[in-house]
């Protein structure tokens, strides 16, 4: 039909109030729901980020089979001896989309300070791998430098003249007296003497001194102990770490521990969206290897229950704010186009008569459906990006429920979101469109001609 377009957009001038109101219905449903999704996809890059870095969860995990359950209470038996350790490192560092791999041991234990003590759950990392994570893009560009840092002192990658170099968690480095005693440059001379914990200055005393006593049980069920220095304060990953969380270059926990295995293996990925492909390679390159082992997503709901029940709820949350606004929008258009239905019926029967098929009625309908849409979508687009733009402006920080770390909020959609949200607004308001003309197209000619509009 010739000129239905310009007739389509004729028709939404007539009469514009009522799709000015309708228009802005659409308008700033699809600005909501643009910027529901920008959240959303923050939220899960951050999810992911904390759980893949600040964790060392890496994107995926390599663990003895049975070892993500029983490696740590059972070492001698579930955790990774240094011939499988090899072949899993080699397996991976043999897949270019493998960007990084670290090895970890993970374990419980005391730290004391001579007349406290506390109960410490260690992770030993590797020196050479641990500043490329804190130092990863990702970290900086979600985290910001300030994130990465330690909250005090220095990592204990960067304490090269000390023999154990510890990094404590920020509560128990306070439980521990030694919040203060970590941004001295280096320990006092020679061994520390004998405390006594009645002393008025014992307080003074402990925090003046970096040592801090661990104990553990070692892999043949004795006890073990190590005197660490603690040289920073890291930037615990949740609630719980802070108060217990001990890091450590893997040589001295091996000490602790008294074993050369460790917990797992971890694989950074230069692109997260490689892993579902990468996990199944990697099985069957571990099968053919020999070797029994069980594979742990950074997702992984027995694995990571914390990200999986997050990412969850904010699903469901989303989902429910898109039935919300998906009802309001489809209502508005309906009513909007039942009303312009009704009010040109005797418009309608004219053109029936002149030859117009009730297909070519119900296109015309749709077309100015369409061109209001495409209108709206355009208006809250730039309504998204602007209250993004915004929000980042004002520098708005928060911190995420468990982690003690704020970071900056961020609502940009992405490209992806943006036009996914236009094309579902267009089909809803298209299918309110067709539901609310198609009766009135069905009508014969001569009852639509004596119609007489309310």
């Amino acid at each position: 039909m010739t000129g239905a377009w310009k007739l389509a957009f004729r028709n939404l001038r007539r009469h514009r109030r009522r799709n000015l109101v309708t228009g802005l219905a659409v308008a700033f449903g699809y600005a909501g729901l643009a910027i529901l999704f920008g959240y959303g996809e923050y939220a899960e890059r951050l999810l992911r980020t904390s759980s893949v870095y600040m964790q060392h969860r890496g994107h995926l995990a390599v663990y003895a089979k049975d070892g993500l359950r029983r490696a740590e209470a059972k070492p001698s038996a579930y955790a990774l001896p240094p011939e499988t350790q090899e072949k899993i490192v080699g397996a991976l560092r043999a897949d270019p989309r493998v960007e990084l791999v670290g090895r970890y041991l993970l374990g419980g234990g005391i730290a004391g300070n001579g007349c406290k003590s506390f109960p410490i759950r260690t992770v030993g990392l590797e020196p050479d791998v641990e500043p490329r994570i804190v130092g990863h893009r990702e970290m900086i560009d979600l985290w910001g430098a300030d994130g990465v840092v330690p909250l005090a002192g220095r990592a204990f990658f960067d304490a090269p003249g000390v023999e154990t170099p510890i990094a404590l968690a920020p509560r128990l480095a306070r439980y521990l007296e030694k919040d203060r005693a970590v941004s001295a440059a280096a320990a006092p001379p020679g061994a520390p003497g004998a405390l006594d914990c009645d002393a008025p200055d014992i307080v003074g005393r402990l925090s003046g001194e970096p040592f801090v006593q661990l104990g553990a049980r070692t892999q043949d069920g004795s006890f073990g102990a190590i005197e660490g220095q603690a040289v920073g304060i890291f930037r615990a990953s949740s609630t719980e770490e802070a108060k217990t969380g001990v890091y450590a270059p893997l040589e001295v926990f091996q000490r602790l521990f008294d074993t050369d295995r460790v917990t797992y293996v971890a694989a950074y990925l230069r692109d997260h969206r490689e892993l579902a492909a990468f996990e199944r390679d990697l099985a069957a390159r571990l099968r053919e290897a020999g070797v029994e082992a069980s594979i742990h997503r950074f997702d992984d709901p027995v694995a990571n229950p914390f990200f999986a029940g997050t990412m969850a709820f904010v699903g469901g949350m989303v989902f429910f704010i898109v039935i919300l606004v998906a009802n309001v929008v489809a209502f508005s258009v309906l009513n909007a186009m039942t009303l312009a239905a009704i009010e040109r019926s005797r418009e309608m029967g004219t053109l029936r008569s002149l030859g117009f098929t009730r297909g070519q009625l119900r296109g015309l309908f749709l077309r100015e459906a369409a061109l209001l849409t495409a209108l709206a979508v355009a208006a809250g687009a730039a309504v998204a990006v602007g209250a993004a733009a915004l929000v980042r402006a004002v520098d708005f920080r928060f911190e995420p429920p468990g982690s003690g770390t704020p970071v900056q909020l961020h609502v940009m959609p992405s490209a992806g979101a943006l036009a996914g949200s236009a094309l579902f607004f267009l089909v809803l308001t298209l299918a309110a469109t067709f539901v609310a003309v198609r009766r009135k197209a069905k009508a014969r000619v001569a009852a639509l001609v004596a119609e007489v509009a309310a």
